[in-house]
């Protein structure tokens, strides 16, 4: 089996690639990056540096049998509302569309928990519109994990994320919002690639996330 993934070098996409390198039924995973010095390099990865604003030249790197996206980013970090929404919903977007258009038969992404198009808060109405998006492109095998919290070694700070996990630690919330760690996210991810879902959508919510 060959596949796509989109963030490696973030939290999640990095858990995924060396979840991914562990998996022997795995033959390669296809890395479109910016700076390959960011990703770390693990047997059967394949590290491509690509330009983001003109993924559609790379269009070949979707010829896989699925492709697992973990794109995603902050207001912060993007610089701008705008610039945050282009990395967690166009950019994903397109990618789908490139990988629909290649024939992948299965797209997988990390969303939210908390994923509503009609949602007041800026990500949660991001990642609830690739949610509809990715819905109508009509992926043979959708498989959408919605994680809360992030736990996990970031390579930059987040201070809300930090302050809110520290807060969860001393008062557990229900399980619905309980904090996951970015390796179970992973975990969900790959198990799901290597065993799709029957029906044509798979949604793994928050709560099933600590059995990965």
């Amino acid at each position: 089996m060959r596949c796509l993934l989109l963030g490696s070098s973030g939290l999640v996409g990095s858990a995924c690639l060396r979840e991914l390198s562990s998996r022997e039924t795995v033959e390669e995973i296809v890395c479109p990056v910016r700076d390959a010095s960011r990703t770390e390099s693990l047997p059967r990865a394949k590290i491509v540096e690509v330009d983001f604003n003109d993924l559609k030249s790379h269009k070949d790197l979707f010829k896989v049998d699925s492709v697992i996206c973990c794109l995603g980013s902050t207001k912060k970090k993007a610089g701008s509302n705008k610039a945050r929404e282009y990395v967690d919903l166009q950019l994903p977007l397109v990618a789908a569309g490139l990988a629909r258009e290649q024939g992948v038969k299965h797209f997988l992404v990390v969303s939210a928990q908390g994923a509503n198009p009609k949602s007041w808060i800026a990500y949660n109405r991001a990642k609830g519109l690739l949610e509809q998006g990715l819905t109508v492109l009509g992926f043979d095998k959708l498989t959408i994990v919605r994680p809360s919290l992030l736990l996990g070694e970031r390579k930059e700070k987040r201070f809300m994320e930090d302050l809110m996990a520290k807060l969860f630690t001393r008062v557990p919330p229900p399980v619905y919002w309980r904090p996951v760690f970015a390796d179970s996210v992973a975990r969900a991810l790959v198990e799901s690639m290597l065993n799709p879902p029957e029906k044509s959508k798979r949604i793994i919510h928050n709560r099933l996330l600590t059995m990965f």
